[in-house]
């Protein structure tokens, strides 16, 4: 945006260049492979050479993503750092290189320090980084089969010091047999002999009273026995990552795979309605569509995937910001993996027919997604997921407070925009009167000697005209920041807003589609018809014992019972199905919505560039003007000699 008003940027960036620049994510993909070998160079400590000995002997020869995770996990980190570290150092490959090895332990270094664990970070602070603190490292040399417990949350460095529910499940759920419980992306241990038996977490994690140096022997001691059980025979620990696409395109909300247009053709006979001509590079076709299409297509995706985020569709009373609503709306469908895959959204951008013909005659599925709840939960225990699906309040407190937060946030950039234009055109006026043509003509009465101009009044004239032109380009650099405020860093933060008005509506069905209240029912419904089975079974065998009967036995009632009791548990076992896919859904959509907070490492990176930039060229511009001042005339009498 810095060429809107074609002036020169002094740094040299293009159009491409800077995307590229910019265009990287926190997930390391999209970093050259120049900026991943910035550590090549560098003489790193010797914990570096320890751990990666230690992680390869673990891995028998090679570190995966699962090795990785225990060996930052001795970092004292919270999982959705380590997550993140993990996210950006992994290139994809099978196998965890010793350069990306490095990058994730400094970056873990970082992070103890409070330092955002990035690789440009990492890149800034090459030179001097800190050495990483990975205490007990030396384990994983001692048994390679040994599994690194998670840090309990209800350690000493997380008690009483942060409101994130992502971080404080655990603490609402204490009576829950898991020993954890996190929805932030990233790997999360649990004990697996816990999960079964409901065995409490060990006293040295779980006693907040205890010091930092003592929780890490406690962390070390409750490895070194978890890995004595699992040696004899018992079942050992495992970790657990949410079963979640891991496509970065999806958190890179700046990416738009859609191109929307009005049609110069109106469609329709008697009323007629606005067509919009859809193009985009999945698909080779460009389908015309109009706004109640779009409508029909949003309204789809809410009855097909009821317990899942997707994007939300502008409203149709805004006729002047409807494109480029529709094409955001469009966009953040195809970048979502599930949504990208659906028949009838490939049909929605695909074919070129009308789309109510294509609904009609497509014999596609329009009823809610099916799935098996405990295969798509993988080996994710039933127990982290309910305990997280408990603390569902907070959650929606969480996303609540998200909301408002961006809210002010879009409202505060967008009246800096405003106010920044202004500041523009009116310091745009006043050059505009600094020029010799638009003074007002001297009056040619009285003594020539005063109309006539003189030397500095000749010079003074030419360097007004050049302060005027140094002003003109202050004033277009700023009516150029305000544009970039308002069409790049607003609304990059308004796609994170609609992100969370989709994580909130989601969390609303849920709440409404809730089945625990009527499966409680149930279950008190069946309770008292098996008492009163037993009751009656109970009387039956007293009656044909006894010598003397009061009367008939009830086969009747006791049939009825049956068949009640009979109907209610096939009920209980639908409900309770359905009850798992929401609660699965949840766990999984939650993971999801904290990895859009990655995407403001693009927003923070692309709107401080640009206010460099701005200011570095604003700079130029009052240097020159500087530069012309003080060429004015200063002598009083040179205006009349």
């Amino acid at each position: 945006m810095s060429d809107l008003y074609d002036i020169l940027d002094p740094w040299g960036f293009s159009d491409n260049s800077n995307s590229a620049a910019t265009g990287a994510g926190s997930t390391g993909s999209g970093y050259s492979d120049s900026t991943r070998s910035c550590l090549d160079r560098v003489i790193l400590p010797p914990i570096y050479t320890i751990a990666y000995s230690a992680a390869i002997k673990a891995g028998s020869g090679s570190i995966t993503r699962d090795v990785l995770q225990r060996v930052l996990t001795y970092s004292d980190l919270p999982s959705h750092i380590i997550g993140q570290i993990i996210l950006s150092a992994d290139t994809g490959a099978p196998m965890i290189s010793q350069q990306d090895f490095n990058l994730a332990l400094a970056m873990a270094a970082l992070a103890q320090k409070n330092m955002t664990p990035s690789i440009d970070t990492v890149l800034f602070h090459r030179d001097d980084l800190p050495v990483p603190e990975i205490d007990g490292i030396e384990a994983l040399l001692t048994d390679a089969n040994m599994e690194i417990p998670r840090q309990s949350i209800s350690s000493p460095d997380f008690a009483d010091t942060s409101d994130d529910p992502w971080l404080s499940a655990a603490a609402k759920g204490a009576d829950m047999p898991v020993a954890s419980a996190t929805a932030a992306i990233g790997a999360v241990s649990v004990s697996a002999d816990s999960v079964v038996s409901g065995s409490a977490p060990p006293a040295s994690l779980s006693n907040g009273n205890a010091g930092k140096g003592q929780q890490k022997q406690g962390v070390v001691a409750a490895a070194e026995n978890r890995s004595s059980i699992s040696n004899g025979g018992g079942v050992s620990s495992q970790t657990f990552v949410p079963q979640i696409s891991m496509d970065t395109t999806q958190w890179k909300l700046d990416v738009e795979d859609v191109s929307i247009k009005e049609s110069a053709e109106r469609g329709g006979i008697v009323f007629k309605h606005t067509n919009y001509e859809v193009t985009t590079r999945s698909f080779t076709a460009m389908v015309v569509r109009r706004y109640n299409d779009f409508f029909w297509i949003s309204n789809y995706l809410v009855r097909r995937y009821p317990y899942r985020m997707h994007p939300n569709i502008p409203p149709k009373g805004f006729p002047d910001n409807r494109v480029k609503g529709l094409t955001r709306f469009s966009s953040a469908i195809l970048r979502i993996p599930f949504l990208r895959r659906d028949a009838l959204v490939i049909q929605f951008f695909s074919n070129t027919d009308e789309f109510a013909r294509v609904v009609k005659v497509g014999n596609l599925d329009m009823d809610a997604e099916e799935f098996d709840p405990n295969e798509e939960a993988g080996n994710t225990p039933w127990a982290e997921i309910q305990q997280t699906y408990t603390a569902f309040d907070d959650f929606y407190g969480q996303v609540s407070r998200d909301e408002e937060k961006y809210r002010v946030q879009i409202t505060a950039l967008e009246k800096i925009a405003r106010y920044t234009q202004a500041i523009g055109d009116e310091l745009y006026a006043y050059s505009d009167t600094l020029r010799t043509l638009n003074m007002p003509t001297e009056s040619a009465t009285g003594s020539r000697k005063f109309y006539m101009l003189s030397k500095a009044k000749r010079a003074l004239n030419g360097n007004l005209n050049e302060l005027s032109m140094s002003f003109g380009d202050a004033s277009l650099l700023d009516k150029s920041q305000g544009e970039v405020m308002k069409t790049m860093s607003a609304e990059y933060l308004r796609r994170l807003y609609d992100v969370v008005i989709s994580m909130k509506l989601m969390m609303d069905r849920i709440r409404q589609m809730d089945k625990g209240k009527e499966i409680v029912r149930i279950r008190e419904r069946i309770d008292a018809n098996r008492k009163a089975l037993g009751l009656l079974s109970g009387e039956s065998a007293t009656s044909v014992s006894s010598t003397a009967a009061s009367g008939p036995v009830d086969r009747s009632g006791m049939e009825r019972l049956e068949k009640l009791i009979g109907e209610d548990t096939a009920d209980l076992n639908k409900l309770e199905l359905e009850q798992q896919c929401i609660e699965l859904r949840f766990y999984q959509e939650l993971a999801r919505y904290k990895c859009y907070e990655s995407f403001l490492h693009t927003h923070y990176h692309r709107f401080v560039e640009e206010r460099i930039k701005h200011h570095t060229l604003a700079l130029n511009a009052w240097k020159q003007a500087l530069v012309t001042a003080d060429d004015l005339p200063t002598n009083p009498l040179d205006f009349i000699s």
